[in-house]
């Protein structure tokens, strides 16, 4: 009598079976789990693994980061995160705040292993308050999303949920603000990132279709209002009085370049919100009112970030700027990817974000360690937060050098943001 095989001798024994497993397993997290999370969760980073796994398909890459892309661990915590849209803030909103931070250290020497305390509080707290901000924008856009046809993250029946959410993130905040009640310089910069947002996104105020109110409440909450927090707590923690003109310099910078965020954002998002009359600045004044207004706020925000360069006098700041200029150029040339002050598109990146995002908190670590040593543990502990648009960029030099290294010539659109 014939008797029935087992499992592992059909698959050709044990190991052999634990291969089509793991090849089965990654077939249903890429065509079952991620399209569902982007549809059913309405998770940015789902769509951006996918988008990821798409691009390195076309270009023949299997790096260190698509191999933690495709981690059980990683895949399993998109649907956990992906209600605060972690991957829409946490490498361009947290890294440029951190930049400033050691920047300001720099300035005002103060050594950089005392900046624990500093980043150990101003982390959480800036996490709390982008999630509080997330979930409040989704939930107030759910009617307007849905009529608009975007992707509604909080059907018109989840409310029990998202105010579970609210209510735990104003609560970890309200617990800052107390513990820092008697600071008023640092109390009020904390409170009012988040009052900045509440009148951007919720009735009955809802600046977000009024016009530049949306613009300029967007701006001020989103990077005006967290940056002045850091560097207070940076100076207020080391009890050092803050320099008025870095300060100012700072407050500049950060709101014009969030005046150029939230245009590019509003550009992006026109055609849906024309469909159903959304009042945006740039639904109200168009395209081209839009572009005037974010080089306006583009020539001050770098004026001012050239002057912070120039007062902390890293020198290794201003050539990764050189660097970044000529990479830039070169992409362009090669993969076809060119920079732009505000003009969305799949061929194209916003004109500094990269700069901010990873090599100028890098300048200023790199610095440091050359002369405290201690410091490289805050350096290791920034790539291993913020490593995802570094290994993009490193991905994308592979890409040019292996078009110039091939001659093939330039490679249009080889990679899409």
């Amino acid at each position: 009598m014939n008797r029935k095989k087992s499992t592992f001798e059909r698959y050709g024994g044990y190991n052999s079976y634990r291969r089509c497993s793991r090849i089965a397993g990654r077939h249903f997290i890429n065509n079952y789990f991620l399209p569902r999370c982007i549809f059913d969760v309405g998770d940015f980073v789902a769509v951006a693994i996918l988008r990821d796994q798409q691009r390195d398909a076309l270009n023949g890459f299997n790096t260190a980061s698509d191999l933690l892309l495709n981690s059980p661990l990683y895949t399993y915590s998109v649907s956990i995160l992906g209600r605060f849209r972690v991957d829409c803030w946490w490498e361009y909103k947290l890294p440029p705040i951190l930049a400033t931070i050691y920047a300001t250290a720099a300035l005002s020497r103060i050594p950089f292993p005392s900046l624990w305390p500093v980043v150990a509080l101003a982390l959480p707290a800036l996490i709390v308050c982008a999630s509080y901000v997330s979930v409040l924008n989704d939930l107030t856009d759910a009617k307007d999303d849905q009529a608009s046809g975007k992707p509604v993250r909080w059907p018109g029946g989840a409310r029990v949920y998202p105010a579970l959410l609210l209510a735990g993130c104003m609560a970890a905040g309200g617990a800052f603000l107390i513990v820092w009640r008697k600071d008023t310089l640092l109390f009020y910069t904390y409170l009012l990132s988040w009052l900045a947002f509440a009148l951007y996104s919720a009735p009955p105020f809802r600046l977000k279709v009024r016009g530049i109110w949306g613009v300029l409440a967007d701006a001020s909450g989103a990077h005006l209002f967290p940056t002045l927090f850091a560097v207070v707590l940076v100076y207020h923690w080391n009890r050092i009085e803050e320099p008025g003109q870095w300060t100012i310099l700072i407050a500049l910078w950060s709101f014009a370049a969030g005046v150029r965020g939230i245009l590019w954002h509003q550009l992006e998002d026109a055609v849906n919100d024309r469909k159903i009359g959304l009042r945006t600045f740039a639904c109200l004044h168009g395209a081209k009112a839009a572009a005037r207004v974010g080089l306006l706020a583009f020539l001050l925000e770098f004026a001012a970030f050239s002057l912070m360069l120039w007062l902390t006098r890293d020198a290794l700041a201003l050539f990764f700027l050189v660097l970044y200029g000529l990479f830039a150029l070169v992409r362009w040339w090669l993969l076809g990817i060119h920079l732009t002050v505000i003009k969305p598109g799949r061929e194209s990146r916003m004109a500094m974000a990269e700069y901010y995002i990873v090599l100028y908190p890098l300048a200023y670590l790199l610095t440091a360690s050359r002369q405290q040593r201690s410091a490289l543990w805050l350096l290791l502990f920034h790539v291993v937060l913020f490593c995802r648009q570094g290994l993009h960029l490193v991905r994308e030099l592979v890409a040019m050098l292996r078009i110039g290294k091939s001659g093939a010539g330039p490679k249009t659109a080889a990679f899409h943001p």
